[in-house]
């Protein structure tokens, strides 16, 4: 019998494991994963819309949540794209995983000036977003942190290394040159 409850234990923790495990292809290195970011938050500064918008789906995608969050506006602001208020309320919806005052200004927005029903459809919407592009898919920490000078804390949510050096992505194939 305690054989057989050593056997039953060892499957169910190697099973937890396994569903938690990433592969290599899902890896990617963290000085490569910054450089991408960086040239994609430099398109949208510099007003390349039409450029900055797929490089930083990718990222928001990844669950980086200053790209969620400009992906969202520019989706409500048409910048780069036609406006889409399913789009923006979806990306806000996972931007906001991280708490910011400033970002729940245009979600408050949407949700104030759209009818109810519309809302209710484009939560759905939302949700699965959350769902595969929020903090527990896409395998970030979140936090309150105080910042230097401020003594109210700031909730912050971030990649976690997966593997010493490397972060974990949902769409490794992501090439600089696209």
């Amino acid at each position: 019998m305690k054989k057989f409850i050593t056997t039953v234990c060892a499957i169910v923790l190697t099973s937890s494991f396994a569903s938690h495990a990433v592969s290599n292809e899902e890896l990617m290195d963290i000085d490569t994963y910054k450089a991408h970011l960086k040239e994609a938050m430099e398109l949208y500064q510099s007003s390349d819309y039409d450029k900055a918008l797929p490089k930083l789906e990718v990222f928001a995608q990844r669950g980086d949540k200053t790209s969620q969050y400009i992906v969202g506006t520019m989706y409500l602001n048409s910048q780069g794209t036609d406006q889409d208020l399913a789009k923006s309320y979806a990306w806000l919806t996972v931007a906001n995983e991280q708490k910011s005052s400033q970002w729940k200004k245009p979600l408050q927005m949407l949700n104030d000036k759209l009818p109810q029903d519309y809302i209710k459809s484009v939560s759905f919407e939302a949700e699965k977003y959350v769902d595969l592009y929020g903090v527990k898919a896409q395998q970030m920490k979140c936090r309150t942190k105080k910042l230097l000078g401020s003594k109210k804390g700031t909730h912050l949510c971030q990649k976690s290394e997966i593997k010493p050096g490397y972060y974990y992505v949902s769409n490794p194939t992501y090439l600089v040159s696209k």
